[in-house]
Parts: structure tokens; sequence; C-alpha cells
């Protein structure tokens, strides 16, 4: 994976990118860097809110979630954090996390579980040395995450259930705005291609199977970059161009790649949503 050049303050939130001529009324505005500013602690209860952007919260479930352990996945328990909740509104947007006195900078994890599905985000957390997400993997049920804004202007969710053709691309942690996506009640005329090292590094396989039996067309990408099975023939694929959909998680080839070919087969600009991936991004 190619990695983002480091910085010396919060790294920038993944975006969702449509084209430049994206029509106003099919997304949502472009998302903005959130202003985060040191939390005067309140109480010494387990959790707490912080100030009016910012909270402490449990742990309730932590495990890895493929066979050689490099993903995650963290289920944040935000019972006595309403307010974020109620912020988290589409698939595709993150939340500011980092772990309370490690002295390294937040993180900007977009979350994996759907809105509006209860009191809980759920992270996939791809554990790189050094970071943040090291610390966060190496966490136990309990234990205190420090939450931020949650940012971006997320995916457009009743678009992409419109189309008549969905295609999905991800690699490594990049499955989490795909997952919420699915769980968000996305299923008919969807394919999903996902790229990993081999098969131990695939995350939530059995999950990834239960997809495939409601529906969705999951392409499991091994041994090659995970756009190219698709770009050795994609017309087939995209039927009726006008009413094709596609979102793209990953680096900056795979997203070229593929809107060049669906741009060629006239699929609009503006219906090619493409999430930027920083590795490392936290």
């Amino acid at each position: 994976m190619a990695s983002a050049a480091a910085v010396s303050m919060l790294p920038r939130p993944p975006c969702i990118h449509p084209s430049p001529v994206a029509s106003s009324a099919s997304l949502l505005p472009m998302c903005t860097l959130p202003f985060r500013r040191r939390p005067l602690r309140c109480s010494s209860a387990a959790y707490a809110v912080l100030r009016d952007d910012t909270a402490l919260v449990p742990i309730s479930a932590i495990g890895p979630v493929n066979d050689d352990k490099s993903i995650f996945e963290i289920t944040l328990d935000l019972s006595s954090a309403p307010e974020f909740v109620a912020s988290y509104t589409t698939p595709g947007q993150t939340v500011t996390t980092s772990v309370p006195s490690s002295g390294l900078r937040a993180a900007y994890i977009e979350i994996a579980s759907a809105p509006h599905s209860g009191p809980q985000f759920d992270l996939l957390v791809k554990s790189v040395p050094r970071t943040t997400a090291e610390r966060l993997c190496k966490l136990s049920v309990g234990d205190q995450v420090e939450l931020g804004a949650v940012t971006g202007q997320g995916l457009p969710i009743n678009d992409i259930k419109e189309a008549e053709t969905v295609l999905l691309f991800a690699v490594a942690e990049g499955l989490s705005p795909i997952r919420a996506l699915i769980k968000s009640g996305l299923r008919n005329n969807v394919s999903l291609y996902y790229g990993a090292r081999n098969q131990e590094s695939v995350p939530l396989q059995e999950e990834l199977d239960e997809w495939q039996k409601s529906g969705v067309n999951v392409i499991k990408v091994l041994t090659e970059p995970v756009q190219h099975p698709f770009l050795r023939d994609p017309s087939p694929i995209v039927k009726n161009p006008k009413s094709t959909v596609a979102v793209l998680v990953g680096p900056i080839d795979l997203q070229q790649e593929v809107k060049k070919a669906l741009t060629g087969l006239g699929v609009p600009v503006e219906k090619i949503l493409t999430i930027a991936q920083w590795y490392p991004n936290y």
C-alpha cells in the first residue's frame, strides 16, 4: 500500500470525492477539517462527555477479524454519548479517535456500523506500528477511547440504492464504509471487489459469505490489484451506464484506473465516488 506523507498536525479526514461537476442535488456538502480543542476533563466517571465535541467512551468488544490478526474490530459503547450517535447520519463518515495519554496524534477512522443501528460505533482498525491504530488494537474491553467529531459528508446512500448497478471496490480496512453501506440495506445488483494480500488477511470472512448469500456478488482478489478482474472485461457488468454508481475505497491507482474505465463506458463522473485512504492515516 502507498503511504501518505507525515504531517505535523492532525491528518485530514478521508473525504468522498465526486467529480468537480457533480450535481449538487445528488451529493452532500464537502467535508471540513474539524477544529479540535484540548478537552477539559470533568468527572472521574468511567466515561463522560469532556466537552461538547469530545467524549471518553469504553470499549465493549474488541478482537481480530482476520486470521493474520492485522485488522481488529473495536466496538465502542456510546450509551452515555448520544450526541455522537446522532451526528453519524450516513455511511462514509469518520470519527476522530485517540487513546488518552498516549501522546499520539488522533486518528480519523471510518465507521463500519450502519447509522441509526444503536448506541455504538463499530470500527475496523488496521494495526500500524507506532501509531494510534496499533495502540487501539492493544486495548481491552472496558478501556477508554477518546472521541472527537464525526466528520465528512458521507455517501449519498439513497442515490446509491436507486442505481441499477452498484460497484464497490475496497482494500484492507477500506471495507469499513462498504460494510456500513451494506448494513444500511444495500443489496440488489451490488458487486463488491475486495482486495487482500492473501486469504489469511481477508477480514470478516463469515460476514462476506453472508453478504454473498443475501445477494451481494463478492469477488475476493488475492493475487493482483483489486481492480484488475473488473478492468479485464467491464462492459458486461455495466449494462446501463447512466444508472451505475461506483464507490472506490483505496489507493490512487485503484481510483484512477477504475474511473477511466467507467467514464469510457459512459458512467457519469459524478456517480463515481472515491474515499481516499491514507497509509498509514493514524
